[in-house]
């Protein structure tokens, strides 16, 4: 564990700027010089975990082919681009997203050697041959699948990956903290989802998973646990503004998780690192 946190904190200082770069091609359009990595600062922790997942299990020497499903505006392809630069990186995402066919999306691209296929894996398998890919991600997806079609998705996933290839896959927490406090105040978890406006036939949260969920899902289809973590970082997300108590709050209950253990499994994020078995 020591050594996948020296390669999450030196791997933030490429990932933030990276990100910021990356702001023109949401739909706000914000300006990276308007914006600090602090202002990011949840994606960076995000994308930097993920990063030290595969950089822990496959070195940072890997090499074959990688895949991301739902590369959205870049801030985890594009990094995982620059940090493992002997995988080659495809992706996947839903046509009706503008940025796809945004000038500047495709010289970043090029820039990072990164080929982007659409497609809508909610209907459509995966454009890929079995067995292609060395290492896939799959960040922030799950929870937007219609339930019907997370079989589907997730048995087209497992087909793409190759025997020994490893998975890793990220997804709010069903049993944070959060979430349970939501719960005993007799709230939902989630609001009603309504279809995304800016791409049809996408929707934002409808349904949130357990790590024993989709663990059990992923041994289904022939793959084992590496790792498993749980972590907040969405403080960031919380409140009006930096300055206002509710960020505050959440802030340092991100910083009581890392010190106390029993508080971990209740992070509002887990990642899994899956590796698929040998073929029978």
């Amino acid at each position: 564990m020591e050594t996948m946190a020296i390669a999450r904190d030196e791997s933030g200082k490429i990932i933030g700027p990276i990100i910021l770069k990356c702001q023109q091609f949401t739909e706000s359009r914000r300006e990276e010089s308007s914006l600090s990595v602090a202002d990011v600062r949840p994606d960076v922790r995000r994308v930097s975990l993920i990063f030290s997942l595969a950089h822990t299990l496959l070195g940072g020497s890997a090499s074959g082919n990688g895949l991301e499903i739902g590369s959205g505006y870049g801030y985890l392809l594009f990094s995982m681009a620059a940090l493992l630069p002997g995988i080659r990186w495809f992706a996947v995402d839903h046509p009706q997203r503008d940025y796809v066919r945004c000038e500047a999306y495709q010289r970043a691209l090029c820039e990072y050697n990164c080929s982007l296929t659409t497609a809508d894996i909610v209907r459509d398998p995966l454009p890929f041959p079995d067995a292609h890919f060395t290492l896939v991600t799959f960040s922030e997806v799950l929870e937007h699948l219609p339930v019907e079609r997370v079989n589907f998705v997730l048995s087209e996933i497992a087909r793409v990956v190759r025997p020994g290839g490893i998975l890793i896959a990220s997804s709010p927490n069903q049993t944070s903290l959060e979430n349970r406090l939501r719960l005993l105040k007799g709230r939902s978890i989630l609001d009603m989802p309504d279809e995304v406006g800016y791409a049809k036939g996408t929707f934002g949260h409808i349904r949130l998973y357990t790590v024993s969920e989709v663990n059990s899902a992923m041994a289904k289809r022939g793959f084992f646990l590496e790792r498993s973590v749980a972590e907040s970082n969405n403080s960031g997300y919380r409140g009006t503004s930096n300055g206002s108590w509710r960020r505050h709050a959440h802030f340092l209950y991100e910083q009581l998780e890392r010190r106390i253990p029993v508080l971990r499994p209740m992070g509002d994020t887990w990642y899994i690192a899956f590796r698929k078995g040998a073929s029978p």
